[in-house]
């Protein structure tokens, strides 16, 4: 297997995944049954419970049963389309959710749980992607939520992030 298959194994591969023994985070948040299958932004908390001992302490976490997470709210904020389907608990796994390797965690194990109310830090972004058909001049009905704006580092890992992918999926689909 040559470079770019081990990376799309390391990437598409729970085992491979499993594996890491860079620091694994785990943040649990409450969304309405509503919005499932949404874009939402998340603000992760400067500490997080580690992902391998739920917080018990191991050698991943030097014993401390979490993680700290650094830099202001904004820096810490992570955009994550929901599961269409929100029954039970849905946990997402995000890769350097906060951009560069070696800052913070390697890992985020994003639980979501469907509720009543959104947890605190959790914002509504856009709808899901696929809506019934509205009547010609209907109104959408979606929560009224200010929309943080990404600053332009984020911005820009993001686009690193896209553009990478990109031409993974283009070198995968042209062997």
């Amino acid at each position: 297997m040559g470079a770019m298959g081990e990376a799309l194994s390391r990437v598409l591969d729970p085992a491979a995944l499993d594996a890491c023994d860079k620091p694994r985070g785990r943040h649990v948040i409450e969304v309405p049954r509503g919005w499932a299958g949404a874009v939402v932004e998340v603000v992760i908390p400067a500490r997080v419970t580690c992902a391998r001992c739920d917080g018990g302490g191991c050698d991943g976490c030097g014993r401390r049963g979490g993680h700290r997470v650094p830099g202001d709210p904004t820096a810490r904020l992570v955009r994550v389309r929901l599961p269409s389907e929100m029954e039970g608990r849905v946990v997402l796994r995000i890769l350097r959710p906060f951009g560069e390797e070696g800052v913070g965690i390697a890992q985020l194990h994003l639980e979501a749980r469907a509720g009543a109310a959104a947890s605190a830090g959790v914002t509504w972004c856009e709808a899901a992607a696929l809506e019934e058909p509205r009547a010609e001049g209907a109104e959408r009905a979606e929560p009224r939520v200010p929309v943080p704006r990404l600053g332009a580092r984020k911005a820009a890992a993001y686009a690193t992030i896209a553009v990478a992918l990109a031409a993974l999926v283009a070198f995968v689909v042209g062997r």
